[in-house]
């Protein structure tokens, strides 16, 4: 049995620290599509049509604002998280992000998502380069405006005190309290070595289309 798996750049280093049980392949997609959804939708559809000769295809991806939805592998088991966003793969199940939602005003980092090339404080910088501090303060600002704290989940990424040093500088960028939660890998273990449960996935046969609804 072979395996593709195609993931969000921010979770590369928790997946790639799972030992395979059997052969795997992976393809790593930027961050950057994340905020345009349909552009996502178009590069997973590239990569699934081009991934030929595995007995299962993985998608180390929720939903993320539709742009899974449509997705279908035309000669094997197409296989999807059932969550919404990667959040609950760092957290370890979707009932623990659901709980910590009830408490509104959230903002999620991980030490991936920081790496990213988009990242809060890249984009600070950047707006801050073109315009100066005041008016990338007040950018930032608009952009958050609607979040109280952040939350630092802590996964055993090889750069983890780095990326906590800048979520902190972030949530003082954006005058947020910050909080620390140690994240459980086990939903990325799962991910990469099953059981591919229908609890915590979707499992779409072969030429069958992923859709909204089954999340």
């Amino acid at each position: 049995m072979s395996i593709k798996i195609i993931a969000c750049e921010v979770m590369k280093e928790e997946l790639l620290s799972v030992k395979p049980e059997t052969p795997t392949e992976y393809s790593f997609v930027s961050m950057e599509l994340h905020t345009r959804p349909e552009k996502l939708h178009k590069e997973l559809l590239t990569i699934v049509d081009d991934s030929k000769g595995y007995e299962r295809i993985i998608l180390g991806f929720g939903l993320c604002g539709g742009a899974a939805g449509g997705i279908k592998a035309k000669h094997c088991i197409l296989t999807i998280p059932r969550i919404h966003d990667c959040i609950s793969l760092f957290l370890g199940s979707r009932e623990l992000f659901e709980q910590l939602q009830q408490s509104r005003g959230t903002f999620y980092l991980s030490s991936g998502w920081l790496e990213s090339g988009k990242s809060i404080i890249s984009e600070y910088d950047r707006v801050c380069g073109k315009y100066g501090e005041v008016k990338a303060r007040r950018v930032l600002n608009a952009m958050y405006d609607s979040y109280r704290s952040i939350l630092f989940i802590n996964t055993g990424h090889p750069r983890e005190k780095r990326c906590l040093d800048a979520s902190l500088e972030v949530s003082k960028l954006l005058g947020l309290s910050h909080s620390l939660r140690h994240g459980d890998t086990g939903f990325i273990n799962r991910l990469v070595n099953g059981p591919w449960n229908t609890e915590e996935f979707i499992n779409i046969p072969v030429e069958e289309v992923i859709k909204e609804e089954m999340f």
